[in-house]
């Protein structure tokens, strides 16, 4: 009995002494000396709050302390005052990171940031690293197939088909490589940032399927298939919820604005060529259809007012809607319509519904006259 009470008085005190799980940031920023830190959290590359900020002190070392998130949580790492950030995932653990200055000059100082990964983050860093290495072998093919359709080696219809051949290939490859890390978050966090913004979404919900059911089941992925229901009411036969943003006479302009009528939406910007070339053919659309009912707004993802409104100026045949928040992807159509790469189009029907994206041509007029005389 005396052993047992004695057990019991050791299991107490040693439960007292332990502390509960938390994670711990441990830096060193030799040259950083008395410049601020700050820790983020992230979700789908953006910020969701801040944790925490810190100073490196006279020592070059800094350190970041806290309880744990409950489960698996991404995190920034940013140098106040400059743009030089790192993204990784934060684990119950102890995490160091060094940041070092490399090529300085006069004009150019860069940071560099070196983590020493828990396992999570190993993961999700080794899924980036693939995906930048598969996706410069997919851009370099696809401009191969660029060119030899404008030197009229490759027709358009061929091109096309060759594109979706390409695009095919690389998804399938890159499920494949993830099928391989079923249980892992960084593979999870890779599908919600990296496939969400850019894969087609019946690939994105096929690799989050093959995550293991403690993954898929978690308070993290209920996140993921919240944004994946909003997604889809972006797409064909879904309906966008409502924004609204700064028309070019400073008016505000709405979606819902245009409800009862057919509209064609173009995403675009000054910077980018592709939507330069694409602009004449939706002149040409707005002068056959816009006598019959068609309206179109033009989106632009510009950030300087200058030069967006000179270009629209320059180019008098633009006469439809346009419109700018000059926030670039940070528009609030952007997060709306889950545009992630210009040029985009959407073309929605009289009752708000998202009837096409991205049509090009025939295909896109014959939709369009389709709409038009629908009841």
């Amino acid at each position: 009995m005396k052993n047992a009470l004695i057990f019991l008085f050791a299991s107490l005190i040693f439960s007292c002494n332990q502390e509960p799980p938390h994670y711990v940031i441990n830096g060193v920023f030799e040259k950083g000396v008395g410049k601020q830190l700050l820790l983020e959290e992230i979700s789908n590359l953006r910020v969701v709050k801040t944790i925490d900020t810190v100073s490196v002190d006279s020592t070059g070392n800094f350190a970041f302390k806290g309880p744990s998130f409950g489960e698996i949580k991404e995190a920034r790492l940013s140098i106040i005052g400059t743009k030089y950030k790192e993204d990784f995932i934060i684990e119950d653990t102890i995490i160091n990171v060094t940041i070092w200055q490399d090529s300085i000059t006069k004009f150019n100082k860069p940071f560099k940031f070196e983590v020493d990964r828990g396992k999570e983050d190993a993961v999700y860093a080794k899924l980036k690293h693939n995906y930048k290495d598969r996706r410069t072998v997919w851009g370099r093919a696809t401009n191969k197939l660029v060119v030899a359709n404008k030197k009229n080696e490759l027709s358009d219809d061929e091109l096309a088909k060759a594109r979706q051949k390409l695009d095919e290939g690389f998804i399938e490859e890159v499920i494949d490589t993830l099928s391989n890390y079923p249980n892992s978050y960084g593979t999870y966090f890779y599908i919600k940032n990296y496939m969400l913004r850019f894969d087609p979404l019946s690939s994105v919900e096929e690799a989050f399927n093959n995550l293991s059911e403690s993954i898929k089941t978690s308070k993290e992925a209920m996140v993921f298939k919240g944004e994946v229901e909003e997604i889809k009411r972006s797409f064909v036969g879904g309906t966008p919820d409502d924004f609204s943003i700064p028309a070019l006479d400073g008016s505000e302009i709405s979606l819902y604005q245009y409800r009862g009528q057919v509209l064609l939406i173009d995403c675009w910007a000054t910077w980018c060529g592709p939507c330069i070339e694409a602009m004449p053919h939706i002149g040409e659309i707005h002068k056959e259809f816009g006598p019959l009912g068609l309206k179109v707004l033009g989106i632009s993802y510009d950030k300087d007012d200058d030069k967006w409104r000179n270009f629209l100026k320059k180019n008098e045949y633009i006469t439809w809607d346009q419109a700018s928040s000059l926030k670039e992807f940070r528009c609030p159509s952007a997060k709306v319509f889950s545009v992630t790469m210009i040029p985009a189009t959407i073309l929605i029907d009289k009752n708000g519904v998202v009837a096409g994206r991205n049509l090009k041509g025939d295909e896109l007029e014959a939709k369009i006259k389709e709409l038009l005389t629908s009841n």
